[in-house]
């Protein structure tokens, strides 16, 4: 059974966000923390209170690492403390006991440690509401049994009678409940804190302890915010017309983690670093709004509103809606498809003559994810998708061309193809057709067309639909790229890989399993997203005002977040320029800061599709490497990188394959 620790740890939880409710104070959240540890020592009979004092009543120790110090502690001091004392001091320790605890929970399977420090519910728990199995038993989770028990008359479980009552002494259904759902359960919640006789000291004591007062500390206002020398009109854009991620690494060495950029009519705040990404992180739901930046190339898709340029619960409910499709089991369920697409890549490139690697994973991708999300085929779309995508983009997010390129031919050729394959896609699922198909991505969108047009309208059906292109073209296809790039520059690596992958396909069929097992090849996905990122950076605006650096951030201006600069930062990824999958070893700790890794973005508007795309990256490269041998067709050549629209491998860099199997 899970100590209480971990079950009060689990309710604080923001399961969108990954980290502690955004309006639990840290003064709440560390008394609760505190709380429960004595609670959960009271329960083990080793101390016991009354309103005067807190007792010892056995220092054997509990072998428990989360209860066990406080124990110590208690038994070690010579002098009489009262329950206050002890709950302020067990407190002042709760971000360890948070760690310790975090991490028995991930390895119970409770929740999932994903690479950047975002901590979800696992997939079982999420889905189920319930628990792995502990000591041979399962469990319906905190959230659900403590929502249960105040919005019913069912005679609650004391251990919940417990948790709820320390809960309320701490101010945490304000932070879960709706005001009017709080009044609705608020004599309920203090005849269930009754019923705990265990810790009626404890929270009696806790109601007592007044926060320390914070440090007086100046918060500079927004004109003080350190700015970027640029020039007069131009501002900082041709330093940007570069690396963006290098010109942010550079100023965040000068300035810190906050600095004013301008490029022409446009300026920014820029937050950089991992306390930038950590902290945002922490409050993208109530302080970051994604309609601004990305609403145009939502509309030039083809729809008014979409999980790109949504927000609030309205987002949220739009995630939910799409989690499926762009999950990985989607990919897990097409992983034969996938190996044949990319299969039948490599049987159509001319052995021995140079290609263009980016260009060739622009197709293999695009494939992939029409036949698994779509159930279309857009081989002969490809040419209008690449150039439609990469001109909205560079129109509406990067800013890099002017409105007047969707007004050229081309462009609106482009513009016409990409409808008549949204056609093509909505002939493929006619409910006639899909009978007895397995589900995909489009029909969960059709299916919330009908069941809730307000939602997801039918003037918002193009732009929704094509979105997973838009996805692969400019993400999945352009990290294929740079890590073929990076085996072919690392031959000792490209055997490693080549080496497991084999011996996955020697025991037998393609398997989800087996790839995930793939631990070299997984590791080099990650190395090259650190290395490569293609979401250099994020464009917000600012819906709350803050405080971040020392410095007031103002509602209503547009943020810049450099969420890779990281990548790069010695203190974060020592020797950075350097290509080392043993970064991401299980006995490493790469990635693992807080802030450190955000290859795919943070917050609520993380990449949905980020799981689904590591799988499909990592099955196309096992493919390529285990049916091919490939060579750099001018190895003396550097790396250029096309920055426009996003980061990606120049045209010039070229390859040239042999087929390993016939």
């Amino acid at each position: 059974m899970l100590r209480i620790t971990e079950e009060l740890l689990l309710l604080i939880m923001d399961a969108e966000s990954g980290g502690i409710l955004h309006s639990l104070t840290d003064h709440q959240r560390d008394l609760v923390i505190a709380g429960a540890v004595l609670m959960d020592l009271a329960l083990e009979n080793r101390i016991d209170t009354d309103s005067e004092q807190l007792f010892l009543i056995d220092p054997q120790p509990v072998d428990d690492e989360l209860l066990d110090p406080t124990l110590l502690e208690i038994a070690g001091s010579s002098d009489k403390h009262d329950t206050a004392y002890w709950v302020k001091h067990t407190a002042g320790r709760s971000s360890n006991i948070r760690k310790r605890a975090q991490d028995r929970l991930i390895e119970r399977g409770i929740l999932v440690a994903e690479v950047g420090g975002l901590l979800l519910p696992s997939r079982l728990v999420a889905r189920t509401r319930r628990y792995p199995s502990i000591d041979g038993q399962t469990r319906e989770e905190v959230h659900s049994r403590v929502m249960k028990t105040l919005f019913s008359d069912d005679i609650p479980d004391p251990r919940d009678a417990m948790i709820i009552g320390l809960a309320a002494a701490c101010g945490v259904f304000e932070s879960i409940l709706p005001r009017d759902e709080l009044s609705e359960v608020q004599e309920r919640i203090d005849t269930l804190s009754r019923l705990d006789l265990t810790g009626r000291f404890i929270r009696e004591r806790i109601r007592t302890i007044e926060p320390t007062a914070p440090a007086e500390k100046t918060v500079r206002p927004p004109e003080e915010i350190p700015e970027v020398p640029g020039l007069p009109i131009a501002g900082n854009a041709f330093q940007m017309t570069g690396s963006v991620r290098e010109f942010l690494a550079e100023n965040y060495r000068k300035f810190g983690p906050i600095f004013r950029i301008r490029a022409f009519g446009f300026r920014f705040i820029a937050l950089v670093g991992p306390e930038a990404n950590t902290f945002l992180a922490r409050i993208s739901g109530t302080h970051l709004r994604s309609f601004e930046p990305y609403h145009d190339f939502s509309v030039a898709m083809g729809s008014h509103r979409s999980v790109l340029d949504m927000d609030g619960p309205e987002h949220v409910r739009m995630r939910k809606l799409q989690v499926n499709g762009y999950s990985p089991k989607t990919f897990e369920f097409n992983l034969d498809a996938a190996r044949i697409i990319t299969q039948r890549m490599i049987e159509n490139l001319p052995q021995g003559q140079p290609v263009g690697i980016q260009r060739t994973m622009q197709q293999v991708i695009a494939e992939q994810v029409g036949v698994c999300l779509t159930g279309t085929s857009p081989r002969e779309y490809i040419d209008d998708l690449v150039y439609f995508l990469s001109t909205a983009v560079s129109v509406h997010i990067t800013k890099r061309l002017p409105r007047q390129f969707e007004r050229l031919p081309k462009f609106r050729r482009a513009e016409r193809r990409l409808g008549e394959l949204y056609e093509k896609i909505l002939e493929a699922h006619r409910p006639e057709l899909r009978a007895g198909q397995q589900r995909d991505f489009v029909d969960d969108i059709l299916e919330a067309n009908r069941k809730d047009p307000q939602l997801m309208p039918e003037t918002d059906l193009r732009g929704n639909i094509l979105a997973p292109f838009a996805v692969g073209i400019d993400t999945s296809a352009s990290v294929c790229a740079f890590m073929l790039y990076a085996l072919l520059k690392h031959p000792d690596l490209l055997e490693r890989m080549r080496t497991e992958v084999d011996e996955m396909f020697e025991r037998g069929p393609l398997t989800p399993a087996g790839l995930r097992n793939l631990d070299v090849t997984r590791r080099t996905v990650l190395e090259t997203l650190r290395i490569y990122p293609v979401i250099p950076a994020l464009t917000r605006t600012i819906s709350n005002s803050f405080e971040f650096g020392g410095y007031r951030v103002p509602a209503g201006s547009q943020a810049l977040i450099g969420t890779t600069v990281s990548h790069h930062l010695p203190e974060c990824f020592p020797d950075p320029d350097r290509f080392d999958i043993e970064r991401f070893s299980k006995s490493a700790q790469g990635g693992r800061q807080p802030g450190a890794f955000a290859p795919f973005g943070l917050g609520r508007h993380r990449c949905i599709g980020s799981g689904f795309s590591e799988l499909q990256i990592a099955l196309t490269l096992a493919v390529i490497v285990r049916e091919t041998d490939l060579v750099l067709d001018r190895p003396d050549l550097p790396l250029k990188i096309k920055q426009a629209p996003a980061p990606q491998p120049d045209a010039s860099l070229r390859i040239r394959l042999v087929r390993r199997r016939n």
